[in-house]
């Protein structure tokens, strides 16, 4: 099993918009999807390299997963 699978980030080393990616990933997540970059970057209109800096960094935390099927939410503690 990998070493990082359940750790997580600190939120707070987040940056205004990597939260704002995050939450856009976690309302189409809480629906029971997955968001394909072309919705992350119409529901965020920021510069397409900015959008795949934070979902690299929000993946490499362990915040987001990347799935075929797009991004979907890493381990969490809140309810849906």
């Amino acid at each position: 099993m990998d070493e990082r699978e359940g750790r997580r980030g600190d939120v707070q080393e987040l940056s205004e918009f990597e939260l704002a990616v995050y939450e856009t990933v976690a309302e189409i997540d809480k629906e029971g999807g997955a968001a394909d970059f072309d919705t992350v970057s119409r529901l965020v209109a920021a510069p397409e390299e900015e959008l795949w800096a934070a979902l690299g960094h929000l993946v490499e935390v362990n915040h987001l997963h990347s799935t075929p099927k797009g991004y979907v939410l890493g381990p969490h503690d809140w309810a849906p």
